[in-house]
């Protein structure tokens, strides 16, 4: 129900609408097994020249027999860990795996992963020549695009993983395009509207006031950290306005520079329950409606275009006029258990909310 028309910063005019190698039979076990005790057999080692790796989850143990965890990957997203030794193990219900001996460049983290938990760092040479027109040799590690597609892929739907989202910057910026196709995220806001990662929003219509500060609060929380405050008409980096169109199709829109709520439609005591289906109309309530299509909004502001999952505060009822999009919808694809979406309940998230909002933060949107 929601309309977003945003202008593209220096790029187009774009109208939103709301409303590994070595892969064997046995890689693919899973590591359920690993708590038991029962030591694990080495029925092959393999050697090869040194490779790095970043390791996404898993435990790591202290020997080959898998009976003792000695560090949890995810405490290091952002390791590098090296590897020139691969042991192919017989695990006590006869499946097999294979596990690589990892250690990080002090060596004081080190054992055996599953290799399922790994993701390869391949080197990327920038074909960028210095004004001094001499080349320079240096390489900034990070991993392949066959190895952030298979991140991609095997996280859920438009929402980044907690491996994605613990990419490297030189990661970031090598792959924006592939993470914003993958995301649904894009740069809708000047770098002046965030600064120090914080916008400060000034609220031209007292009316609205209640409803931007619900909205701050809900972003703020859910993000952990302050990332909207008040602001004043002489000190503010982003304004929330009431225009009056009778002609628009839109109850919110944000265009780059400002956001703004139809006034007609807000000003209408009976908007928006008399025209929903009467059982859906049940479960809206107005005032918290306009909370729930301002929070949409500021989403826009940091970058979140919309998804076709109902649930989400980024909903959109179709693909259609969005500046960037995974794939076409033109029904929700996966719809919300009450038939409302995220932006309708009143301003309500989802994990995909959240976690788009961190990576299009990662990508420097705000």
């Amino acid at each position: 129900m929601v309309k977003f028309k945003q202008q593209l910063l220096g790029i187009a005019t774009i109208i939103f609408v709301f409303g590994a190698a070595f892969t064997t039979d046995f890689d693919n076990q899973s590591q359920s097994a690993e708590a038991k005790t029962t030591a694990a057999k080495v029925v092959k080692t393999q050697k090869f020249s040194t490779r790095k790796y970043r390791a996404t989850k898993g435990y790591i143990y202290l020997t080959s027999a898998l009976t003792k965890k000695v560090h949890n990957a995810k405490n290091y997203p952002k390791t590098v860990f090296y590897t020139s030794r691969q042991v192919v193990v017989k695990k006590n219900n006869g499946k097999r795996a294979v596990y690589y001996f990892v250690q990080n460049k002090s060596k004081k983290v080190k054992g055996y992963i599953w290799r399922g938990y790994l993701v390869q760092i391949k080197k990327v040479t920038s074909d960028k020549t210095p004004a001094n027109n001499k080349p320079t040799p240096e390489t900034t590690p990070i991993i392949s695009g066959g190895t952030l597609n298979q991140l991609i892929n095997n996280a859920p739907d438009l929402d980044p993983s907690s491996a994605i989202l613990n990419l490297s910057s030189q990661e970031y910026s090598a792959y924006q395009n592939t993470l914003n196709k993958a995301y649904n995220v894009i740069r809708t806001s000047p770098s002046s509207m965030f600064k120090n990662d914080i916008a400060r929003i000034y609220v031209t219509d007292s009316r609205l006031k209640p409803y931007v500060q619900q909205a701050i609060s809900k972003w703020n929380s859910e993000l952990n950290e302050t990332v909207f405050t008040m602001g004043t008409k002489n000190n503010h980096t982003l304004t929330v306005n009431l225009a009056a169109n009778d002609d628009a199709d839109w109850d919110g829109m944000y265009n780059g520079e400002a956001v703004y709520i139809e006034a007609t439609r807000f000003l209408n005591s009976r908007y928006p329950n008399a025209y929903m289906d009467s059982q859906l109309s049940t479960l809206v309530n107005p005032t918290s409606y306009w909370a729930g299509v301002i929070t949409h909004e500021l989403g826009h502001t940091l970058g979140l275009d919309h998804t076709g999952y109902q649930s989400d505060l980024m909903f959109a009822s179709s693909s259609e006029g969005s500046a960037i999009a995974k794939y076409d919808w033109r029904t929700p694809v996966e719809a919300s258990s009450n038939g409302l979406d995220g932006a309708e309940s009143g301003g309500s998230f989802t994990s995909r909310d959240i976690d788009r909002a961190k990576l299009a933060k990662n990508l420097g949107y705000w």
